[in-house]
C-alpha cells in the first residue's frame, strides 16, 4: 500500500486505514460541527459511509476541502483519518509591489496559491523609495508623483501604477473570501523617496529629489521633528485603514539611514524635549507616535526587527525578524525572554527573491522557527516569507523564486516540526502535478538544490546584476551613517 499522502503542509495526524480507495469529490463533504477541534483545525474521515469533516469554525473546513483537493490530485481519496490543526495562527507571504507594480488579477493569482498551502497573511508592502502605490485623496501627488518613475537603473523603461481605495477593497474581499487577512505596509521613516518626490517638506531639509529609479538604502527620510511629517501620516493611515479589517497593520521601520536627522534642528529640538539619548530612540519615538494613530483605530503594529533598537521601543510592538547582521540573533533572543511577540522571517532562509543556490529550497526547509525562543515562552506568533521585487518584474518570475520555497515555509508555519526532508520531497512531487495543472511556472525539481558549482555560478550571476554604481553609493552611505553614528556625539543647539 502506498502510504505517501500528497498534502503539504504536512497533516498533524494521518491514518491510512486499509487499502480501499473511494471516488468521492470535492462536493460529496459533509460537514460536521465538532466545538472541542481548535481554530481553524479539522477532523477528516473517508470511508464507506463518505467523505466527513468535522471541525469548530468556517476557516477549519475551508481547510479540510484544500486538503481534499490535494488528495484528489493523486486520483481516487484513500480509506483515511487526517487530523489537522496549524502550528502557528500568523502564516505569511509579502509581496512587494512598490518597486514593481502588479495588477489586482496578478496578485489574486498568488492569493489562490496561498490558499492552497493553508497560508493566512497576505502582507502587501504598498510604499517605498521606489514608488507609492496607495491612492489618497488628500493628497493626490503621491500617486500623481510617487507612483511613476521614469526607468530602472537606467533601462529607459517606466514603471507606474497604483491601487485605487477600490482595488484595495476588491482584494481584501478576495483575499477574506480564502481565508487570508491583508497586512498593509506604510514604510517609515526610511523607504521615504517617492513620497518625499511628491511632498518634500515631509523630509529635514525640504529639497526637492526625484522618485528613485535606482535601489539600496537612500539617505532621504521622513523627518521626525516635523510636525507636518505626523499629520501627513495621520492622515494618510487614517484615510485608508477602514479598507483593511485585518488586526495588525505594518508601519516598516528598516533600513533607515540618519545621516539628515543628525544634521537637523528640527531632530536636534525633539530629541532635547523629549530626553532622547540616541538616534535609535528617536527612531522609536516617532514610530509609537505614528503607532499611537494605529492603536486608535485598534491595530497591533508590527515593525522590522532592525528598526526597533531604541530603548523606549513600545512592548506591543510586534518584531518582524528579518536581519541577522550584528547583534540581532542576541538582541531577539532578548526580546523573546521579555516576552515580545515575534514574526519569523530571517532572510538567509525565508528570502525569497535571492537566488537558489544561495537559498535552496532544503535551507528553507530546514529552518525551525522556534530556534530562538531558548525560554520556550511562545512569543513566535508565526512565520513569512518575503518577495522583494528589485529583480523581479513579473508575475512568472514570481512564480520561480517563489514556489516550491513558500511551500516549504507553508510547512513550517503550519505542520508540527520534523526533519523528513525526503518526505517532504516525495509530497513535493504530487503538489507538482496540481499547480502544474493550474499554470504556475514553479522552479523546476532539478533545479531548487542545486549543486556547489551550480550554486555558485547562480550567486555569482546574482552578484553581478545586483552590483552598479548606484548600489556602491548606497554602501557607501551606510558606511557613512554607521562611522558617523559611532563618532562622539556632537553636542545640540
Amino acid at each position: 500500500m502506498n502510504d505517501i499522502v500528497g498534502v503539504i503542509p504536512r497533516p498533524s495526524s494521518v491514518k491510512i486505514l486499509s487499502p480501499s480507495t473511494y471516488c468521492y469529490k470535492e462536493s460529496d463533504a459533509v460537514r460536521h460541527y465538532d466545538e472541542l477541534i481548535p481554530r481553524e483545525g479539522y477532523r477528516l474521515t473517508v470511508d464507506g459511509n463518505g467523505l466527513n469533516i468535522y471541525c469548530s469554525d468556517d476557516a477549519g473546513y475551508f481547510y479540510a476541502l484544500v486538503t481534499v483537493r490535494q488528495l484528489l490530485a493523486a486520483g481516487d481519496l484513500k480509506h483515511i483519518e487526517i487530523k489537522d490543526a496549524p502550528r502557528y495562527a500568523y502564516r505569511g507571504f509579502m509581496l512587494d509591489c512598490a518597486r514593481h507594480f502588479f495588477t489586482v488579477e496578478e496578485i489574486k493569482r498568488h492569493l489562490d496559491i496561498m490558499a492552497l498551502f493553508k497560508l493566512n497573511v497576505f502582507h502587501w508592502h504598498l510604499t517605498d523609495d521606489q514608488g507609492w502605490r496607495i491612492q489618497s485623496e488628500r493628497y493626490p501627488l503621491l500617486t500623481d508623483i510617487g507612483s511613476y518613475r521614469s526607468s530602472t537603473r537606467g533601462d529607459g523603461k517606466p514603471v507606474k501604477g497604483f491601487y485605487t481605495k477600490e482595488d484595495m477593497r476588491e482584494i481584501v474581499e478576495y483575499a477574506a473570501a480564502r481565508y487570508i487577512d491583508v497586512l498593509p505596509e506604510f514604510d517609515i521613516p526610511g523607504h521615504a523617496s517617492a513620497a518625499i518626490a511628491a511632498y518634500p517638506a515631509l523630509s529635514c531639509t525640504g529639497a526637492e529629489i526625484a522618485v528613485k529609479e535606482s535601489f539600496g538604502i537612500h539617505e532621504e527620510v521622513f523627518c521626525p521633528g516635523k510636525e507636518v511629517t505626523y499629520r501627513f501620516l495621520a492622515d494618510v493611515i487614517g484615510e485608508i485603514m477602514d479598507i483593511f479589517p485585518f488586526g495588525y497593520v505594518h508601519l516598516g521601520g528598516d533600513e533607515a539611514l540618519r545621516l539628515k536627522w543628525m544634521d537637523c534642528e528640527d531632530c536636534a529640538r525633539v530629541m532635547r524635549e523629549n530626553s532622547l539619548k540616541d538616534y535609535d530612540e528617536l527612531q522609536a519615538y516617532f514610530m509609537d507616535k505614528i503607532a499611537d494613530v494605529c492603536r486608535a483605530r485598534g491595530k497591533t503594529v508590527i515593525n522590522w526587527n532592525d528598526g526597533m533598537r531604541g530603548a523606549n521601543t513600545a512592548s506591543d510592538i510586534v518584531m518582524q525578524y528579518w536581519s541577522e547582521g550584528g547583534d540581532s540573533k542576541r538582541k531577539l533572543k532578548q526580546e523573546l525572554a521579555a516576552g515580545r511577540k515575534v514574526i519569523m522571517s530571517p532572510f538567509f532562509s525565508y528570502y525569497l527573491d535571492y537566488p537558489y543556490g544561495m537559498t535552496p529550497l532544503r535551507k528553507t526547509f530546514a529552518f525551525d522557527p522556534e530556534t530562538y525562543d531558548e525560554g520556550g515562552k511562545g512569543g513566535v506568533i508565526g512565520v513569512e516569507a518575503p518577495l522583494w521585487t528589485e529583480y523581479v518584474d513579473s508575475s512568472d518570475r514570481i512564480d520561480y523564486q517563489a514556489y516550491p520555497r513558500l511551500f516549504a515555509v507553508a510547512e513550517r508555519a503550519w505542520s508540527p516540526w520534523h526533519e523528513d526532508y525526503k518526505d517532504f520531497l516525495a509530497r513535493l512531487k504530487y503538489i507538482y502535478n496540481l499547480i502544474d495543472k493550474q499554470g504556475v511556472k514553479c522552479a523546476k525539481i532539478g533545479e531548487v538544490d542545486p549543486s556547489p558549482l551550480r550554486a555558485i555560478a547562480e550567486v555569482v550571476r546574482f552578484g553581478r546584476n545586483v552590483s552598479d554604481k548606484t548600489l556602491r553609493e548606497a554602501g557607501a552611505r551606510v558606511r557613512l551613517n554607521n562611522k558617523r553614528l559611532k563618532a562622539p556625539e556632537r553636542k545640540k543647539s
